[in-house]
């Protein structure tokens, strides 16, 4: 077995992994909202400011170990575009979107180095398949 079809493998186990519990225990919560057991203020508007949270849950999945360049970097940018979304929309540090916006380009131009580098880092291992 390749060591490619390894790693996509191990990425989508993990990937059924995280999104299945996460997806348990939010189902779980609401039901037991819903029969009185606990009660969640489930207001959707203050939830709204949350969602980045979920980018962040799956670029962490994408950069666990086994994992290959484009799924590393896709990884990363995941994280970081959740952070400047977050810190943006809540005007954390006093900043907003108007101001920050530039740190996409920065994002975007190391992804851009990066994925040579990492391509080239792993190119022994393709070899040895």
């Amino acid at each position: 077995m390749s060591t490619h079809h390894t790693t996509q493998t191990a990425y989508r186990w993990r990937q059924q992994l995280v999104w299945g519990t996460l997806m348990i225990v939010v189902g779980g919560a609401l039901l037991l909202d819903q029969i009185d057991l606990i009660q969640l203020e489930f207001n959707l508007a203050r939830l709204w400011r949350y969602w980045p949270w979920l980018l962040v849950i799956s670029g962490l999945t994408k950069i666990i170990p086994p994992t290959t360049p484009r799924h590393l970097l896709s990884g990363l940018w995941e994280i970081f575009f959740a952070g400047w979304w977050y810190v943006s929309f809540n005007h954390i540090f006093g900043v907003g979107f108007g101001t920050t916006w530039p740190a996409l380009l920065v994002a975007w131009g190391i992804g851009l180095l990066l994925r040579p580098l990492l391509d080239n880092l792993n190119a022994p291992n393709k070899e040895t398949v």
